[in-house]
């Protein structure tokens, strides 16, 4: 007597036997403002159509190895593939107000014969937001030793890295300054980079092609540029990814450029030192302070305003963040550096 099988068992044999195979790849979780990949796989299947719907924050960026496409409100349809067995999807996500949120995308795939293979995936968008406190009106620093007394608290509630820089706008008495020390070695190291790059260039051309932009972009700093220069600087770091990507024997000529910088400016390692160690607990906390050594000239009564710029690592725009005036309280004048004025995290 034959074994009879259920319509269920039936395309559980059909998908063991190799008959139809198929694979759906979306990331489970992304940062808000990103472009986010995707693709599909499958064996054995003659395809009629794909369609590939989605919603917001998602957006439709780019589609690989479809011969002929058509896009409807927030609905792919593939209704040709050039090579069967792939097809490769690029969507951008935009940020939003929630700190997270679920994008669903669902895959369907028809097939000549009627029968469809249908899959449905989620991705979670994250992103990173600033809170803070001020704790006390006036914040008093011990010159002898650097204690600060009620610091700013200062924290990422979101997820994902938050790059920061703190400032002061004209309407604040006192002012940030960067040490002498610091603008010495930014300046000598940024000089000494260019100068091994050119060195590289004799020996790869292609070096020349973006040189220009690393003298423009590399002593920016990208807070205090517009949302379109962002935009640029975007373009530009794409464009030295693929460069370096794209020749090994190139990557390793960049950095040993990079190292041949650092060697000339061995007197200066200690303030490497300080910040790769400021940055490391920081960035634990996920938060990026660009200019921590920056510094304040407290006398024995200082009122200050900081206003602190943001973004995230896709270089979105996030508001400007002004604090209350604060007063700032010292025995005795003293400098200190602002990022010992915030209680971090």
């Amino acid at each position: 007597m034959s074994e009879v099988l259920l319509p269920v068992q039936v395309e559980e044999q059909k998908k063991d036997s190799g008959l139809l195979k198929s694979l759906v790849y979306l990331p489970e979780e992304g940062l808000q403002g990103e472009d986010i990949p995707s693709h599909m796989l499958w064996e054995n299947a003659d395809i009629k159509y794909i369609e590939v719907a989605f919603c917001s924050p998602l957006k439709f960026k780019e589609v690989f190895n479809a011969e002929s496409w058509s896009l409807k409100d927030n609905k792919l349809i593939v209704e040709k593939i050039e090579m069967n067995g792939y097809l490769g999807l690029s969507f951008r996500s935009s940020k939003v107000s929630d700190l997270e949120i679920d994008a669903p995308v669902e895959y369907l795939i028809t097939l000549r014969d009627g029968n469809t293979i249908k899959e449905e995936k989620k991705i979670r968008l994250f992103r990173p937001q600033l809170a803070w406190k001020v704790q006390n009106e006036t914040i008093n620093i011990v010159p002898e030793t650097r204690y600060v007394k009620d610091r700013i608290k200062i924290k990422n509630i979101g997820r994902g890295t938050l790059l920061i820089c703190v400032g002061t706008g004209k309407e604040s008495p006192t002012q940030l300054e960067v040490p002498a020390k610091y603008l010495e070695f930014a300046e000598k190291f940024y000089s000494d980079i260019i100068e091994e790059l050119k060195k590289l260039a004799n020996d790869f051309p292609q070096l020349l092609k973006v040189l220009d932009d690393i003298e423009k972009w590399e002593p920016q700093n990208i807070l205090e540029i517009s949302s379109e220069e962002r935009a640029q600087f975007k373009e530009y770091q794409d464009s030295i990814g693929r460069l370096l990507a794209s020749d090994r024997d190139f990557l390793e000529g960049f950095m040993n450029a990079y190292g041949k910088a650092l060697a000339k400016n061995s007197e200066l390692l200690e303030t490497i030192s300080r910040v790769v160690r400021l940055y490391e607990s920081l960035v634990s906390k996920n938060i990026l302070l660009i200019n921590p050594f920056d510094e304040i000239t407290v006398n024995e009564k200082s009122d200050i305003i900081f206003r602190i710029a943001q973004t995230d690592k896709v270089l979105d725009h996030y508001d400007e963040v002004v604090l209350p005036a604060i007063g700032l309280t010292s025995s005795k004048q003293v400098k200190i550096p602002i990022y010992r004025l915030f209680e971090w995290g």
